[in-house]
């Protein structure tokens, strides 16, 4: 099982992030992430200077830093809430309430940090001074715990960022509790296989990646794969060194796009094609088969035909997994 280390962690940080120009080596996810806490920062801090210099004959400056913390608190909350509640009834799944809470609760402090960092410059009241330190090592855990789960979801390499409690679509209970207990399973403890079917539009990409997201910020390593890539990769022997994990070592692999289009005369992809694929067109690949089977799997699939899903099936036992550890969704159902 891969896992993001300290080393990892530390290199993230000063060479993909803080050294290098962005138009050379583009934006990512953690540093998108720095760049926003940065801007929350920024948020509390300028508005404190700006309100301090001038009204300064109305107040000291640290009560202006407390009207921006209660702004942000009231916005924060609101911010929070209101989107959430508005959408919430067209949503088959509940929204993580302490992870958003955490979230939101980190983003406070670093507006608190910027707010009383410029009523400490101000004015160089020590005890300001103090309660600035404070927030800043409250921040700390914050830090490592958002920035570590930005590496997770940056190297799974999702299209898009996607949360299970967003997505809208048809979905009955049966089908519910089978993605919720494929989310909260450890995959040490078993290999599972679940099979999303559905047509075009009917949101089986974005419930795969939305799955596989919540698994990331759980720190599994995930790696999202359209078929046609994962075809070449079958062939590849040599491993890519940038890669903290790549399909083969990660936990959870989400493949998209096998056959993304239900055409009655022109089928992309059938299973039996898959298989060959796999086998690297011989009588039997075991060293791909072991991988995908040793594996927990999201497989997004566009077909919608019964005596074709049931084969998408077999080929899994084909392979190796159990058929007690093949599980189904059908959006067209």
């Amino acid at each position: 099982m891969k896992r993001v280390t300290a080393k990892i962690f530390m290199e993230q940080l000063i060479f993909a992030d803080l050294l290098g120009k962005d138009s050379q080596r583009g934006v990512s996810l953690t540093y998108a992430w720095l760049a926003n806490q940065l801007g929350h920062f920024s948020l509390g801090f300028f508005p404190t200077i700006v309100f301090s210099l001038i009204f300064k004959k109305f107040e000291t400056p640290i009560y202006y830093s407390i009207y921006v913390m209660i702004f942000w608190i009231i916005f924060e909350t609101l911010n929070l809430t209101i989107p959430i509640f508005i959408k919430q009834k067209y949503c088959y799944f509940k929204p993580d309430w302490k992870h958003l809470i955490f979230d939101t609760i980190t983003d406070l402090l670093y507006f608190s940090l910027g707010a009383l960092g410029a009523a400490y410059l101000l004015t160089e009241d020590k005890m300001i001074g103090i309660i600035t330190i404070v927030i800043l090592l409250l921040l700390f855990y914050p830090f490592i715990y958002w920035y570590t789960l930005r590496i997770y979801q940056q190297y799974a390499f999702f299209p898009f960022q996607f949360r299970l409690s967003q997505w809208i679509g048809a979905i009955d209970d049966v089908e519910k509790n089978i993605i919720l207990n494929f989310v909260n399973k450890k995959p040490q403890n078993q290999r599972n296989h679940l099979l999303i079917f559905g047509n075009v539009n009917e949101g089986k990409t974005n419930l795969g990646v939305a799955i596989a997201n919540e698994l990331a910020l759980k720190k599994q390593s995930c790696t999202y794969i359209t078929a046609t890539k994962l075809y070449s990769l079958f062939y590849k022997n040599h491993e890519n060194n940038d890669l903290i994990w790549n399909w083969k070592s990660c936990d959870y692999l989400i493949i998209d796009d096998i056959n993304p289009d239900n055409l009655k005369h022109n089928k992309l992809i059938t299973p039996k094609e898959f298989l060959s694929y796999v086998d690297r067109f011989t009588p039997k690949n075991t060293h791909n088969r072991n991988i995908l089977k040793n594996k927990n799997v999201i497989w997004i699939l566009g077909t919608n035909e019964t005596k074709q899903r049931e084969e998408w099936r077999m080929v899994l036992q084909t392979i190796g997994v159990a058929k007690t550890d093949i599980y189904s969704v059908d959006l067209s159902d």
